[in-house]
């Protein structure tokens, strides 16, 4: 009985193993969570809401702090909190998909969730995705088991890592609803769900005068992404790409074998009204909302990311497509559900250009483009302890995890993109080195020197997309 369930754990575990010793935090605003949760680690106490936690979840930041204090290592403490989390939703959802649909959908559910390559990512890395999604598949299966209050608990947590758990709190209401036709047992739920969440907008209106702080800042960065894509694509092309994003995407998180299987599965089962076609709306009605912003308002850019709930429901029900199939076309579906992770990740592994770009967000392994790791590296093994170091901002945010791999004291940095202090940081230290970087707003980094306020700096080492700088030598001419 247990043999199947194992079997996919044993997948799940051997998938992971070398993203999680040799990939790089990247995505999933993983390095930004670390540094902060390392932050609060070395004086834990109750988070003054978006003045420190910004627009992440603090549950999550405080899971990783916990064990940045416990084990001593960061990259350590977040990716094995990932990794627990990874392992448990696979078996979380082989046990809803076992009490819905019955063995053998629950063993191919869960070994498609094990390949899923952005699942294996978000398993690896210090990012939230496969926390959230075990506490969010813990909620609903004891919802399914009908314990009502552990099960608002886990809901509860699960929208203190992600905000957009907070979505499905009235969406478990109606499920339970639906499957116990007992209203004060969903308005108990529904109560309990939200508490967290009214909590922590206290929190954030005691501390920073805005409740909904963090979510006014999600929504102005999802507006200036679709704002980006409009004006880059055209208005018509931007929201028939954001139409269809949904189902496309879940196909490249659930791979593109499983994740089509997964949707045939699902519309049957919502147009028969089959058992288990309530997970169905639950897991695309978000997606509606998502989209009726995209597509209609373009107030909204839709990632990858939020269609891991969507994509893991749907595994659900991919079997029932999947038995359909011949042996040999059966045999051919795994084998292309297998090798997907295998070629995202030789697509963008130490590689660069738009196919690497493209696929490394949803790569199972998180990888840096090529040079922005030398450039780190060079800098931890360079830069001496009284070394400033200015570092230039990115448009594709890449200063960001250079800095963090380089692991140089955050005291050390002066961070461009860090607009609340750096005009501080430089009254404070004279930079002696300097990091310019690809689509950066210093200086262009193909040149030898760039002279940022008078202070000439000269090229010491340069790589692809970044080149490091230090002071040029006294009487030196431009």
């Amino acid at each position: 009985m247990k043999r199947p369930l194992l079997a996919a754990l044993g997948i799940a575990l051997a998938a992971r193993a070398a993203p999680i010793l040799f990939g790089y935090e990247h995505y999933g605003d993983a390095p930004v969570r670390i540094e902060l949760a390392e932050r609060w680690a070395q004086d834990p106490h109750l988070w003054r809401g978006y003045l420190e936690a910004w627009q992440y979840g603090p549950l999550h930041l405080t899971l990783i702090g916990a064990l940045v204090r416990l084990l001593g290592d960061r990259v350590v403490a977040a990716r094995l909190l990932s990794l627990a989390g990874g392992l448990l939703g696979v078996w979380l959802l082989y046990r809803i998909a076992e009490r819905e649909r019955g063995r053998d959908a629950a063993f191919w559910a869960a070994v498609a969730l094990a390949f899923s390559p952005l699942h294996i990512q978000a398993s690896a890395t210090g990012a939230s995705e496969a926390v959230f999604l075990a506490l969010f598949l813990g909620a609903l299966l004891l919802a399914l088991r009908e314990q009502v209050i552990l099960s608002a608990i886990l809901l509860g947590a699960a929208g203190l890592v992600r905000y957009d758990g907070w979505l499905y709190v009235p969406l478990f209401g109606a499920l339970l609803w639906l499957r116990q036709r007992n209203l004060a047992r969903s308005v108990a739920f529904c109560a309990v769900a939200a508490a967290p969440a009214l909590f922590w907008l206290w929190v954030n209106a005691r501390f920073a005068g805005d409740a909904l702080a963090p979510l006014r800042h999600i929504d102005r960065d999802h507006a200036m992404l679709a704002r980006m894509a409009a004006d880059s694509f055209g208005s018509l092309r931007a929201r028939l790409q954001h139409l269809v994003y949904w189902p496309l995407a879940v196909c490249l998180v659930a791979t593109p074998a499983f994740g089509l299987l997964g949707l045939w599965g699902s519309v049957r089962a919502l147009r028969r009204l089959e058992p288990g076609w309530d997970l169905v709306a639950l897991a695309w009605l978000p997606a509606a909302y998502f989209t009726f912003r995209a597509a209609i308002l373009l107030d909204f850019r839709p990632m990858a990311r939020f269609t891991l709930v969507a994509a893991s429901l749907s595994l659900v029900f991919a079997h029932e497509a999947l038995a359909r199939l011949r042996r040999p076309a059966r045999a051919l579906a795994v084998a292309a559900a297998a090798a997907t992770p295998l070629a995202l990740a030789l697509m963008c592994w130490n590689r660069t250009g738009a196919i690497a770009e493209w696929a490394r967000p949803i790569a199972p392994i998180g990888s840096l483009p090529p040079g922005i790791v030398e450039a780190a590296r060079w800098v931890k093994a360079n830069a001496r302890s009284d070394d400033a170091i200015l570092l230039d901002g990115s448009t594709y945010y890449l200063d960001i995890p250079l800095a963090f791999v380089s692991g140089i004291p955050e005291e050390q940095w002066i961070r461009s993109a860090w607009k609340g202090d750096f005009e501080q940081r430089l009254a404070r230290k004279t930079p002696t080195l300097a990091v310019l970087v690809v689509r950066g707003s210093l200086g262009d980094f193909t040149r030898e020197r760039f002279d940022f306020r008078g202070l000439l700096f000269c090229a010491a080492q340069r790589f692809t997309y970044a080149t490091v700088y230090r002071s040029c030598a006294p009487g030196h001419t431009r």
